[in-house]
């Protein structure tokens, strides 16, 4: 007798939720770069312990050129890619932290200005994410700037953040064609590309908006 085909369980709508669990305070393990914390958690009667680097709100920017149809990215070292992969000079967008009392609009117009040279003509918000929240509470969001990549010098960054960017401009058909090639490994960038290529219509609408 062959056994009843059971149907997958459903779990409602696909959508992030709060959770029901206890979590204690902070427990402070470092202080460098970024505050590493741990903290004690209860959830559905198990206890255990998770150590968190905390980041915080973040922006991230594709600066996008369309007179020339080209992205402004950037290279900068960085050295868990380089501990990782051993490509640590890896290719970015514009990206950095939210000042506290500063809106995200606003980081992201400081963070263009501090690492491509240039200010966006416009700005649209893309989306929000996560990107490791096993280890960390960086939340990020995306924005769509236009820029007029001519503007764009050689060198930037801020020296009292011991940061170099060197920005470049790319044609957008060979940024798209390097996420097929696997020649880029930062997920910002790669999930603003492959946002960018399906979405032509919102972006049409924004550019003409903002023109």
């Amino acid at each position: 007798m062959n056994a009843p085909v059971m149907a997958p369980a459903s779990d409602g709508a696909i959508e992030d939720r709060v959770a029901d669990v206890i979590v204690g305070p902070p427990q402070p393990l470092g202080d460098g770069f970024r505050p590493y914390e741990r903290f004690e958690v209860r959830e559905d009667g198990a206890h255990f312990t998770r150590d968190i680097l905390r980041v915080g709100e973040v922006v991230s920017v594709l600066p996008y050129d369309p007179v020339r149809q080209r992205f402004v990215l950037i290279r900068q070292f960085r050295l868990a890619a380089h501990l990782s992969t051993g490509k640590g000079d890896i290719v970015e967008l514009v990206a950095g932290r939210v000042d506290e009392g500063e809106s995200a609009e606003a980081a992201a117009r400081r963070e263009c200005l501090e690492e491509i040279g240039v200010a966006p003509r416009a700005l649209m918000r893309v989306f929000s994410f996560l990107p490791t929240p096993g280890v960390t509470d960086e939340h990020a969001t995306l924005f769509l700037a236009a820029v007029d990549s001519s503007e764009v010098p050689a060198r930037a960054g801020l020296a009292e953040e011991a940061e170099t960017t060197h920005p470049f401009t790319v044609p957008v058909t060979e940024a798209l064609a390097a996420i097929e090639a696997g020649t880029v490994g930062n997920l910002f960038l790669i999930g603003a590309l492959q946002w960018y290529a399906l979405n032509p219509a919102r972006i049409a609408a924004f550019l003409e908006g903002g023109s």
